[in-house]
């Protein structure tokens, strides 16, 4: 079986076919795994770029869905959170994996052939080999019985034209962007001295982490990440110009400019989940699925959800 995409769903999906005793072969078109649970260089550091972590109940229904043994270990971290005034708000807990949130992928998909760097443009299909993927150089990667496509759904329909019916369904799926801006500071600023983790009310900032705060984590960074809604009517512009809004949000968070060491700009496009959730997830045949958050509702919730809705559908 081809797991196209090596983010959390394709990971998990990945993780209880093989614990099952089926041949599996992942592929992701990145350097490593993750998805939006990926990590980025910044200078000598290493910053979590996606997803801050999984919550309560994240954590639990991911514990659900893995035997104990295959449960990677999570570290616990509980940000001091204020809103954007500095009020203070409720206790935020949250788990990841060490040494950065891809590490949660990369354990799940230990021991089952990766191959990264790889990006699958083409999935054919003949009575006698079956579904055979090709590369976005026209290599073949393999003949396989069954594919699952765990990709953003926009990326997943290009890949379907094998399965008109099920690809029909798949674009209406609606995903939105988000821009994120990664720093390290010289010295942490006095303002947010006591602070770790802000969200609230904002008209262009939907939360801000102390990633350095992490358990495993150092160095003073901090992420910023932009709403949905400001993601999208500048989804556009440059990153430089994006970068410059971001860096001055967090310099008003401050009360003093923020002159970073260095900085990263990252424009998720298919970050967020929109309407309509599939009714529908896999073929008439159940040989070609899909699988990602998007199916399920959006958030590490649904990648959980949808992995364990398409393994039950694959067992059955």
């Amino acid at each position: 079986m081809a797991i196209i995409g090596a983010g959390l769903a394709g990971a998990l999906v990945a993780e209880g076919l093989h614990r099952f005793g089926a041949q599996v072969n992942v592929f992701d078109k990145s350097r490593g795994t993750g998805g939006r649970l990926a990590a980025a260089r910044l200078g000598e550091l290493s910053m979590d770029l996606g997803a801050p972590g999984l919550n309560p109940s994240q954590r639990s229904a991911l514990a659900a869905l893995l035997p104990g043994a295959s449960t990677p270990p999570l570290s616990h971290w509980q940000p001091i959170a204020v809103d954007f005034n500095l009020k203070p708000e409720a206790a935020k807990q949250l788990w990841m994996a060490q040494p950065r949130s891809s590490g949660l992928t990369r354990a799940l998909l230990n021991g089952i052939e990766l191959n990264t760097r790889v990006r699958i443009a083409r999935i054919g299909f003949s009575d006698e080999a079956g579904y055979v993927l090709e590369d976005d150089t026209g290599t073949a990667q393999g003949q396989f019985d069954r594919v699952v496509i765990a990709t953003p759904a926009p990326q997943a329909v290009s890949l379907l034209e094998c399965e008109p019916a099920l690809q029909r369904a798949v674009r209406t799926v609606e995903m939105e962007p988000c821009w994120i801006l990664l720093l390290q500071l010289e010295q942490r600023p006095d303002r947010l001295a006591q602070v770790e983790w802000l969200e609230g009310e904002h008209s262009l900032l939907q939360r801000v982490w102390r990633d350095g705060s992490k358990p495993g984590r150092s160095g003073e960074t901090w992420a910023v990440e932009a709403r949905a809604d400001w993601s999208r009517r500048h989804v556009g512009d440059t990153p430089e110009r994006v970068q410059a809004e971001l860096l001055q949000a967090f310099s008003a968070l401050c009360m003093q400019p923020a002159k970073p060491v260095q900085n990263r700009i990252h424009r998720w496009l298919y970050a967020h989940a929109g309407q309509p959730v599939l009714s529908s997830f896999c073929s008439d045949d159940a040989r070609v699925l899909v699988c990602g958050d998007w199916v399920a509702g959006g958030g590490i919730e649904g990648a959980i959800a949808s992995a364990r809705q398409l393994l039950e559908q694959i067992r059955s």
